[in-house]
């Protein structure tokens, strides 16, 4: 489907290009750190099958951050994944960031003083916020607490 005929998926598009583009700038190359960069672009049944969703995962390190925004509502969820036994634990970056001292500003904030760029304005700040403090975050001997 032509992205410009559907809204939903040209906001998915965008979303996932402003991630991806931010990670790279701060990051470089994600096979360097042998890390995984994807989205879901598909239209999902379920409570969260319009959002779109920009994922970087440490297949190795067990550990991933995902970004979720629903278009709908204008909602937005950034968290850490940690895969345990048995299942997985989910982190809110926004408390980890504050907890931590890393951050005054959350979503709220960002979403405030962005204007048009809201996508770009997110990914800069979650990205440049882990890039300043806790570069290793998604390294399994990254200590969280």
């Amino acid at each position: 489907m032509n992205p410009e005929e559907d809204p939903l998926l040209q906001t998915k598009l965008q979303f996932s290009e402003a991630f991806r583009t931010t990670y790279r700038e701060f990051f470089g190359d994600e096979k360097e750190f042998q890390y995984e960069l994807y989205e879901l672009k598909s239209e999902e049944s379920g409570p969260k099958g319009g959002w779109a969703t920009f994922t970087i995962r440490n297949p190795a390190g067990g550990r991933s951050i995902v970004f979720r925004f629903d278009p709908g509502s204008g909602a937005f969820y950034a968290m850490l994944k940690i895969q345990v036994l048995p299942g997985e634990e989910d982190w809110s970056l926004d408390s980890f960031f504050e907890r931590n001292g890393f951050a005054n500003s959350n979503f709220l904030d960002v979403k405030r003083s962005a204007g048009e760029w809201l996508f770009h304005s997110l990914a800069r700040h979650y990205l440049g916020t882990i890039f300043t403090y806790c570069p290793r975050i998604l390294e399994p001997d990254y200590i969280l607490e």
